[in-house]
């Protein structure tokens, strides 16, 4: 029988920028997610940390590299599809038309 792979991801807010609560849950939620879908004979864990980082046990050489470059992606395609996001997070984008708009108006 193979050694069962443990994967252990600590997330880090700052990845995503200013984020509330809810939505930092959603982006673990969804990592977690698709962390099991992706190897589901594995125990996975997604904590929170300062800095993001992986810990990877009952797996070596290149296939912890192939599983560090696969995680790495999938953070990266979760990030940006931003399907955590509140839909209501357009409000910089929204204040920054405002300000071009008033800039304009000046003019």
């Amino acid at each position: 029988m193979a050694p069962k792979i443990s994967i252990t991801y600590s997330a880090s807010r700052d990845l995503l920028g200013m984020v509330s609560e809810e939505e930092y849950q959603r982006f673990k939620d969804q990592l977690l997610e698709a962390f099991q879908e992706e190897w589901p004979d594995a125990t996975v864990v997604v904590d929170d940390d300062e800095e993001a980082f992986l810990d990877l046990d009952g797996i070596s050489g290149q296939a912890e590299q192939d599983v560090r470059d696969r995680v790495e992606d999938i953070v990266s395609d979760i990030v940006e599809t931003a399907a955590w996001q509140d839909e209501d997070d357009d409000f910089f984008e929204e204040e920054d038309e405002r300000d071009d708009e008033t800039e304009e108006d000046e003019y």
